[in-house]
């Protein structure tokens, strides 16, 4: 933890991880605090009767004065997993994040802050069993060029979350996973080597809650609001309408964020929520261009990336049309590996994306 000057100056790290062990005092609760003692040395001194007045019921009140302040098993799990911390007080905390009325007072994180103050931003969510269209939209929609330019932020559960930090790995990019336990555990234990690698490619894991806290249902939509509030834009991939990515889309609207939705199969109740969204008012997201547009990456990805006379020979062939393999080899006479070759190259450098499984077109 850097050294602040703000709420939590002269408070120790010990001091600090005591309070966010406190899971029976919500967001909001904190807020309270916050507003009702000048300093957090003034809150941590304070007595029962005075935290209630400041707007803690009388069992959040005994729980804080009754909290345990041996947290000597959290410091050592922070030291053997390399897991930071930092307040509100400290100049890389995000900034997207203190615009928002529920602001968590201290964040735990592991990797490089960097990927959410040095880069745009945007959450994508989504069902965890999403069906084949639900994975090859995301696909279309997520192309190389978006990807490479901006950083994705999700959840890290199963289906599009880990299909969206997957496809940041694949091309490149930087990807934050927001969890709702402790980050000495990742959950689902499956994704395990899946956080280590968003890590290791300059990316981030981010958790309002200590070491050896661990996810529980109701964590989960206070979690989500978290991922809502470090984008301008959130992208819902077919969900139902009551899910977690509907309540993290409600809090991007209380937060005055964009909301896109992918139009789904109106016979699926998987994607009911979805297209709740677009009827009330969401942005319907079914072309790349939107997102390379909002994101200011529109029209110059093929300006930007210099190619060679095979590849732009390639180029000239999927300008105005999409191409399966087959009329690929045949058009251009190069036998599969060449042109898987020449393919993969292309969709690397952000000028072609797949329009159907198997078909290419270039980015206009």
């Amino acid at each position: 933890m850097s050294k602040t000057s703000g709420y939590f100056k002269d408070v120790s790290l010990e001091e600090i991880i005591s309070l966010s062990r406190l899971e029976v005092i919500g967001p909001l609760s904190w807020q309270k605090l916050r507003r009702g003692f000048k300093s957090a040395t003034e809150l941590l001194a304070a007595k029962t009767k005075d935290l209630i007045a400041a707007g803690l019921t009388q069992h959040q009140a005994e729980c804080f004065r009754d909290r345990d302040t041996d947290v000597s098993r959290e410091m050592k799990l922070l030291k053997s997993r390399d897991i930071k911390l930092i307040t509100v007080d400290d100049a890389h905390y995000p900034a997207l994040l203190k615009e928002i009325p529920d602001l968590p007072l201290w964040l735990y994180y592991r990797g490089d802050l960097g990927a959410q103050s040095e880069a745009k931003t945007l959450t994508v969510v989504g069902t965890r069993k999403p069906s084949t269209y639900a994975q090859e939209a995301l696909k279309k929609l997520l192309l190389p060029e978006l990807l490479t330019n901006i950083t994705t932020v999700s959840g890290l559960a199963y289906g599009v979350d880990k299909s969206v930090h997957e496809l940041s790995l694949r091309y490149k990019g930087r990807t934050i996973a927001v969890l709702a336990g402790g980050l000495d555990g990742i959950y689902p234990t499956d994704h395990t080597n899946l956080a280590e690698n968003i890590i290791d490619s300059g990316g981030l894991l981010l958790s309002e809650y200590p070491p050896l806290s661990r996810p529980q249902p109701y964590k989960f939509p206070v979690r989500n609001r978290i991922g809502a509030a470090l984008s301008p834009a959130t992208v819902i991939v077919e969900a139902k309408i009551r899910s977690g990515s509907l309540t993290t889309a409600k809090s991007a609207l209380d937060y005055n964020r964009d909301i896109f939705a992918i139009p789904a199969d109106i016979t699926r109740t998987q994607a009911e929520g979805t297209n709740m969204l677009i009827k009330h008012g969401a942005i319907l997201l079914d072309d790349p261009s939107q997102l390379l547009q909002y994101y200011g990456l529109e029209n110059n990805s093929t300006e930007r990336v210099a190619v060679d006379s095979e590849q732009a020979r390639l180029l000239n062939l999927l300008t105005d049309r999409a191409l399966d393999l087959d009329a690929i080899v045949s058009e251009t006479g190069q036998n599969i590996e060449e042109v898987l070759g020449l393919i993969t190259e292309l969709e690397l450098a952000g000028v072609i994306y797949q329009v159907h499984p198997g078909q290419y077109q270039q980015i206009k």
